[in-house]
């Protein structure tokens, strides 16, 4: 567009602010002002305009260049003040769990987050956000982002590998490391997706421009590529708009708030903060839920990247796994499962001692909790539902190995049960399995367990006393049960018994006729 459209399209808003009301305006006045200046006008109309929240505006075309001339005002329209209000209080809940609106998470996932963190005091936010990224932020899920995510984006493609290394060497023991090996990657991508002459800057600085860019491309698709009054894109306008624009905001408000904030200010609950980990004040940034994080982090700044030049590689659509990050998670899962004996192995040994395996600043147990429920959940729950006649998938144990949770379905019917890791589990964690599942177990024997699982009106009770249900199209099968194979031996021997009888009796017969 030129700079003497760009004018002209500039004093026709001029002269809309000094009408009585920009309510008022239509597009036969927006016509007769445009052609008052000589324009060629090719094409007025009136329509809603805005990729998420829409307003109504008058689209003016002048050959190929277009104006948006909105009839709301920025300020003082009761349905934009509404919108950033709800923006900004989301915004404050995404602070307190020490996070930003995440992309590629369902909006009813979304939700759930903010309606526990709503009314949660701020430690306990963050456990409810661990609690709901965890069967978020899986394995698979950071196999693709490592894979398929990071390789799109110019300032991350020659970590790949490191981040690679770092995701199985996290899987197979050495969490601190893969930690450490991540958190100086965020500094050093945003400095390559600044320009050249923007090197010199100080981080937040560097972190202003990047989003600030990013920003500005999401305005522009916002409106559709065509003119609109600078008021209507900036920040402020469209963070209660456009929902790429508020994740883009509450990124920039992460980095500056939690990530890159000065030592002696950060008062944060997850620790994942630049300056503590390079000057060592605190070693809590090695919790296990940061890698997580980090993850995510990276693949945003891809993201980020993409709209920053422009290019749109990394798309807002997650991608479906392809053949590498398939291969990458099933990596992973090989060294977790390894992990598992290793665990076990360790702590035969040390209780052999008469002594308790050393809690680890990345490990409180986990991935012993994690071994010995995958067991149990093989035992208990789906080898007595495939011989009562269900199909099992399985799915993975949640961040700090509390639960795993079975889809059975046979036909038409389908059924969810979930086996914790103990009898005493907090009563929220029964309130929330009780909501999908149909029956709630435990590894191990009762322990009180009234005062752990109560007001939950589905079936609690340990794993060993639960009988599956027989589908309603079904039979119970016990072929995989002893007893059955003792009848199946048993069978065997009698029809052998019955054939031998069978046979002596005719030989029995023939023999008199023999001898006659």
């Amino acid at each position: 567009m030129t700079s003497d459209i760009s004018e002209h399209f500039q004093g026709i808003w001029r002269r809309a602010l000094n009408a009585p009301s920009l309510a008022a305006l239509t597009p036969e006045l927006i016509e007769s002002w445009a052609r008052e200046r000589g324009l060629n006008v090719t094409g007025v109309e009136e329509r809603e305009v805005g990729a998420f929240a829409t307003i109504p505006a008058i689209i003016l075309s002048v050959g190929d260049a277009k104006a948006c001339f909105p009839k709301s005002p920025t300020e003082d329209d009761p349905s934009w003040s509404s919108r950033r209000a709800l923006a900004d209080a989301e915004a404050a809940l995404w602070e307190k769990m020490e996070w930003f609106s995440p992309l590629w998470v369902p909006k009813r996932d979304v939700a759930k987050i903010l309606a526990t963190a709503r009314h949660s005091s701020r430690q306990q936010a963050l456990q409810w956000f661990q609690y709901h990224t965890s069967t978020l932020y899986t394995l698979s899920f950071q196999a693709i982002c490592i894979a398929q995510i990071l390789p799109q984006a110019r300032s991350l493609s020659e970590l790949c590998p490191l981040a690679r290394e770092a995701y199985l060497a996290f899987y197979n023991g050495y969490r601190a490391s893969s930690i450490a090996a991540l958190i100086p990657a965020i500094e050093g991508s945003l400095s390559r997706i600044a320009s050249p002459s923007e090197q010199d800057v100080s981080i937040p600085t560097k972190v202003d421009r990047v989003v600030d860019r990013a920003i500005a491309t999401a305005a522009k698709r916002h409106f559709e590529k065509m003119w609109v009054p600078a008021d209507y894109l900036s920040k402020d306008y469209l963070f209660g708009q456009d929902e790429r624009v508020f994740a883009f905001e509450t990124f920039r408000r992460w980095l500056h708030n939690s990530f890159f904030r000065k030592t002696d200010e950060y008062d944060g609950g997850t620790w994942l903060n630049r300056h503590m980990f390079a000057h060592g004040t605190h070693s809590l940034w090695q919790q296990s839920s940061n890698f997580e994080r980090l993850v995510v982090v990276l693949a945003t700044l891809a993201l980020i990247e993409s709209w920053h030049d422009d290019t749109h590689n990394v798309s807002l659509i997650f991608p479906v796994m392809d053949e590498d990050s398939k291969l990458l998670w099933q990596q992973a899962l090989a060294r977790g499962f390894g992990q598992m004996g290793l665990k076990r192995r360790e702590q035969r040994r040390f209780q052999k001692h008469g002594r308790l395996v050393p809690v680890m600043p990345t490990d409180d147990g986990g991935l012993l909790r994690r071994a010995l429920l995958a067991d149990d959940c093989i035992n208990e729950l789906v080898r007595p539902l495939r011989d009562s006649g269900w199909s099992v998938e399985i799915g993975e144990p949640d961040e700090k190995a509390l639960y795993v949770t079975v889809v059975a379905t046979a036909g038409d019917e389908r059924m969810t049960i979930a086996l914790l890791s103990g009898c005493a589990t907090d009563n929220a964690l029964y309130r929330k399995l009780a909501e999908t599942c149909a029956a709630i177990l435990y590894r191990g024997a009762p322990y009180n367990q009234q005062q752990f699982a109560y007001g939950i009106n589905v079936h609690v009770g340990p794993a060993a006393a639960w009988l599956p249900p027989v589908p309603r199209n079904g039979k119970r099968r016990f072929r995989s049960h002893p007893i059955w194979r003792r009848l199946q031996r048993l069978k065997g021997r009698v029809a052998f018994a019955a054939k031998a009888i069978k046979y002596d009796i005719r030989r029995r017969r023939q023999r008199p006729a023999q001898q006659l």
